[in-house]
């Protein structure tokens, strides 16, 4: 299973099953705005990125399929 947070210089988000909720957690501690202006709608107020993280179960499925 993949999961997301987001990371800035100053603040790191939880660990969430989403991208969505990732940019929302992002939203709420101001440090992006939702912005449809602006491809992929959202507009980081600082410099700002979607971590992923893939849990052993999904990394162990990848493997096997190559």
């Amino acid at each position: 299973m993949v999961r997301y947070r987001y990371r800035t210089p100053v603040l790191t988000g939880r660990w969430r099953d989403s991208r969505d909720a990732a940019l929302r957690d992002a939203v709420a501690a101001n440090q992006a705005l939702q912005d449809e202006a602006v491809p992929g709608g959202i507009r980081w107020l600082v410099p700002g990125e979607i971590e992923e993280e893939e849990g052993g179960s999904s990394l162990k499925d990848r493997i096997q399929r190559h």
